[in-house]
């Protein structure tokens, strides 16, 4: 009786060393027992999606292959928001500085006196006329 058990020691100690070793096959690839995530592309992915979101429930909880997809796509789409928000924050902002820049422009430089389209003409007879009278006066001063 205690031969039987060395031997059968023995042979189970041998199967484990060959399945370790590569020598006893390998497991055959099943398909998932869940259907694919109803999520759109991580583009579009919006709060609805995630509201409506049912994760598959396996045995022993989540399906962890599927909630990892899920956190992917969703930490996809708010990197992706978030790069849009910084973008466009960035452009208001220029835009914001260059209104600022050309309001200060505009009201730090002198005003232009108005300009008519008319000039009014002197006439030279009235010209020499006043020039004649004023060397009368100091003449008489």
């Amino acid at each position: 009786m205690l031969v039987v058990l060395i031997v059968a020691g023995l042979a189970v100690v041998a199967c484990v060393v060959m399945v370790s070793l590569g020598h006893g096959g390998e497991m055959a690839e099943f398909p998932p027992d869940v259907p694919p995530l109803d999520l759109p592309a991580a583009g579009q992915l919006t709060a609805a999606d995630l509201i409506a979101l049912q994760l598959p429930i396996s045995v022993v909880g989540y399906n962890t292959q599927m909630v990892d997809e899920t956190l992917h796509r969703v930490s996809t789409a708010l990197s992706e928001r978030d790069t849009r928000i910084a973008v466009l924050e960035q452009r208001v902002a220029e835009l914001l500085a260059g209104r600022l820049q050309a309001r200060q422009e505009a009201y730090a430089r002198p005003a232009d006196p108005p300009r008519t389209e008319h000039q009014p003409e002197i006439p030279s007879q009235a010209a020499n006329g006043w020039e004649a009278e004023r060397a009368d006066a100091e003449e008489t001063w």
